[in-house]
């Protein structure tokens, strides 16, 4: 859900897994114009939080350890220039897969040819997916929850768990980073909350919406074609 602190944390461990020898880290988003105007700054922040910023070699598109020669590498999956699959896959020793925003990836293929391409043997290999839920049309309600789920109440709403078994399902909400939260954003989540029951569970508390909102037609399901109709 929004305000949870997921992307911070994500930043945290991987900085961190960078001071472990043998690691080459793929940070992705679907979309990613400027890494070194956005998402590099974001992971400086960290590096300093830490005190760590001299054992870092920072470049327009990667970070480096320089204590283990550790690197993180920020690339967009899909340019201007169309998609890049083929060449992230062909990035060689990729032991960390990390798709930010996942939910923005609606290519289910273009995930299967990286995360195949992550079979380093020098260290732990991984693949981390930081999303706020969509519906469960998406691809990875359909992968890993399908057949996988169970349902927590979190401030008195159902929200979906994944339990599939190769999947580490971590569920944060703003509540788990109330703390470090203004009281201004704390003022609009109580107000979603008292006027816009669903929002609030979508949108704050990251559970997945049924259909996509404003559809035209609600009422409907995917299932066989009926091949006896008129043609």
């Amino acid at each position: 859900g929004r305000g949870s602190a997921k992307s911070f944390h994500v930043s945290m461990f991987l900085t961190h897994l960078s001071y472990e020898v043998g690691h080459r880290i793929l940070f992705s988003r679907y979309t990613m114009t400027a890494a070194h105007l956005s998402i590099i700054p974001e992971f400086i922040e960290k590096i300093e939080l830490l005190g760590a910023d001299k054992h870092f070699l920072i470049k327009q598109r990667d970070i480096v350890n320089t204590r283990t020669m550790s690197d993180i590498m920020f690339r967009g999956i899909k340019a201007s220039s169309g998609n890049q699959t083929a060449n992230l896959k062909s990035i060689q020793g990729v032991t960390t897969f990390v798709v930010d925003e996942a939910e923005e990836m609606t290519d289910e293929d273009a995930f299967d040819k990286i995360d195949l391409s992550v079979r380093s043997k020098a260290a732990q290999n991984r693949v981390i997916m930081v999303l706020n839920p969509t519906t469960q049309e998406h691809w990875i309600w359909k992968r890993w929850f399908v057949g996988h789920t169970k349902y927590v109440k979190i401030d008195g709403e159902k929200v979906a768990i994944c339990t599939h078994p190769e999947v580490e399902h971590i569920h944060v909400t703003y509540l788990d980073n109330i703390k470090n939260l203004s009281e201004s954003f704390l003022k609009r989540i109580a107000w979603i909350k008292n006027n816009h029951k669903e929002k609030y569970r979508h949108i704050i508390l990251g559970g997945w919406m049924k259909k996509a909102e404003g559809v035209i037609f609600e009422n409907w399901e995917e299932g066989k074609f009926d091949e006896s109709l008129p043609h």
